[in-house]
């Protein structure tokens, strides 16, 4: 009981740690009139009118990509037309006409410098843009006078230029940046939004998503909280496992749990490991950027035009239905996510499921790494749902271990199909646990996704 607790307790500094690294380093409050505005690029007119929208349309010009960015169309590409052109929207810088800066814009909402001024080649960058002088296009040298402040995300990478006698010359016919200011109670509207798609339509629209990185202060100090969570947590799961196995008298469960203990060093050995290339691929993801956009952009894909399993499930959290949200994402997570790819193909070829865990951890690392400022702040509650998912899939790869590991072990039977049976017979029993444990992953999820969702106004 002692460990337990004390495991209980690096679990929860992490937890602050996390904490700490999202609300210390909040962005300073201003007026802020852009922020529940959004952008689309595109050409033409909208499909319809939609009550209560406005817009403006103005030109706008992509900027060649960067060359890293450039790297990533292929794997973008990969994913399908769309996603690629989002990507590409995402990341190539922006030259858009605003007819009069000043009356969009205050020098309150400037992190440094000054407003351009009328009729000259000047132009106001947006928080991200990477060039903090002077941009080059169409042969125009365009001085940077100034830069956004972080909150005002809508022109992230984005170079702002005022009415002027050779603005027109740098846009070309046809591309327009869409920019709509919505009531703050149309934000979470989901049938608003789906008017919304339906009159910005794909491929002629995209969205634009911008796209801020996270600063290393905080990223860091949270991955460090995010380390001792798992750690803590999956350390924390074994101490109580190993208390129940000798309080539980049934023994479809108490059996598991005594394998557990039994082969303790095993266990804790791929939750160690699991975890920690769930950590180590957070890292890959910040240190390049483009890699995490591209899985972003195609899940975001598949979000909203509802296919695939994502598309199901953000069917169900789009709801608010808490019993909905939780019972599809136990039917994804276990029959699927569990049962079919890591206990079955670990029955055909004894242990090959563990390399579907491990898979699904890079893949985890790669995607859902705070390395955006957008995402910071709801995986501080979602970590806790990444220790039971994860911890749940490490359940099931354990036990596909031991398949091979009963094969070889000789104590466990007296010949190899007596211990081929005794371990499908451990599998069975085992997925009991791994019910339980994403079961109660399943009904926090829906629970901490649907609360955020309220929160945000989504």
């Amino acid at each position: 009981m002692k460990r337990l607790i004390i495991w209980l307790l690096v679990a929860a500094v992490g937890l602050i740690l996390m904490l700490f690294s999202y609300y210390h380093y909040q962005d300073d409050v201003f007026d802020n009139p852009w922020e529940y505005a959004f952008m689309y690029i595109g050409a033409g007119d909208p499909n319809c009118e939609i009550e209560g929208l406005e817009y403006d349309q103005r030109p706008v010009r992509l900027l060649p990509l960067a060359g890293r960015a450039q790297l990533f169309t292929q794997m973008a590409k990969g994913f399908g037309p769309k996603v690629e052109w989002a990507y590409r929207i995402a990341y190539q810088e922006k030259v858009i006409l605003c007819s009069d800066i000043s009356n969009d814009f205050t020098s309150d909402m400037l992190d440094w410098g000054r407003l351009p001024a009328g009729n000259a080649d000047e132009v106001l960058a947006g928080y991200t843009a990477k060039h903090k002088d002077q941009i080059t296009v169409e042969g125009h040298k365009l001085k940077v006078t100034g830069q956004l402040k972080k909150g005002i995300g809508l022109f992230a990478n984005c170079y702002l230029i005022g009415e002027g006698d050779s603005a027109h010359e740098f846009f070309e016919a046809g591309q327009s940046a869409y920019i709509l200011r919505l009531p703050k109670e149309k934000v979470g509207d989901s049938e608003f939004h789906k008017k919304l798609n339906g009159a910005f339509p794909g491929p002629r629209f995209t969205a634009y998503a911008p796209l801020i990185r996270t600063q290393p202060a905080p990223f860091f100090i949270y991955i460090g909280g995010l380390a001792l969570l798992l750690f803590g947590g999956c350390l924390a799961l074994f101490e109580l496992y190993c208390i129940l196995a000798d309080r539980i008298r049934n023994k479809w469960l108490r059996l598991p749990l005594a394998e557990i203990r039994r082969y303790k060093y095993l266990f804790i050995a791929m939750n160690l490991i699991y975890f920690g290339t769930v950590v180590l691929f957070m890292l890959v993801s910040y240190a390049v950027p483009e890699l995490q956009s591209c899985f972003l952009v195609g899940v975001t894909s598949q979000l909203k035009e509802g296919s695939g399993i994502l598309g199901i499930a953000g069917e169900a959290y789009a709801s608010r239905n808490i019993l909905r949200a939780a019972v599809t994402t136990f039917a994804i997570n276990f029959p699927i996510g569990s049962l079919v790819v890591i206990t079955l193909p670990s029955i055909i070829i004894p242990g090959a499921g563990v390399l579907v865990a491990g898979l699904r951890s890079i893949l985890w690392g790669l995607i859902i790494a705070p390395g955006f400022s957008d995402l910071l702040g709801p995986m501080v509650p979602h970590s806790v749902t990444l220790l039971f998912e994860g911890h749940g899939y490490v359940i099931a790869a354990f036990f596909g271990v031991l398949v091979l590991v009963y094969l070889f072990r000789k104590s466990e039977g007296p010949n190899v199909g007596i211990r081929y049976v005794r371990a499908l017979l451990m599998n069975v029993r085992g997925n009991l646990l791994v019910i339980i444990v994403l079961a109660v992953a399943a009904v926090y999820e829906a629970i901490e996704v649907i609360l955020i969702m309220i929160y945000a106004g989504r």
